[in-house]
């Protein structure tokens, strides 16, 4: 049994020679002038660490038991942002209101 490439290579330069081949001569290349035109970048990400005007609080949630991360405005009270939030706090008593309800009912004793 022979092995034999379906396709005949295309003769050419192979490893170092290929890409000597290929790469520009050092001196052909253009290195830019930094004097000119050089501008300050701004940084990439700006942080603010000034001291904010809310107020952070930890709650237990009575209906899950969850503990629920709160930020509140301390001038009035209102909480600004809540995690995890109040829909997926509803969902979850939804959730174990009725796995409560369904082992309830699955106990269900005749008497007559």
């Amino acid at each position: 049994m022979e092995i034999r490439p379906l396709t005949t290579p295309t003769q050419g330069p192979q490893g170092l020679d290929a890409l000597g081949a290929t790469a520009a001569s050092a001196s052909t290349q253009d290195t830019p002038d930094p004097s000119a035109g050089a501008t300050t970048l701004e940084p990439a990400v700006k942080l603010d660490i000034a001291a904010t005007s809310s107020k952070a609080r930890f709650i237990q949630d009575p209906d899950t038991s969850a503990i629920v991360f709160q930020v509140m405005d301390p001038a009035s009270g209102d909480v600004i942002d809540q995690l995890p939030s109040e829909t997926a706090l509803r969902n979850r008593a939804y959730e174990s209101a009725r796995d409560t309800h369904a082992t309830q009912s699955g106990s269900l004793s005749r008497v007559a």
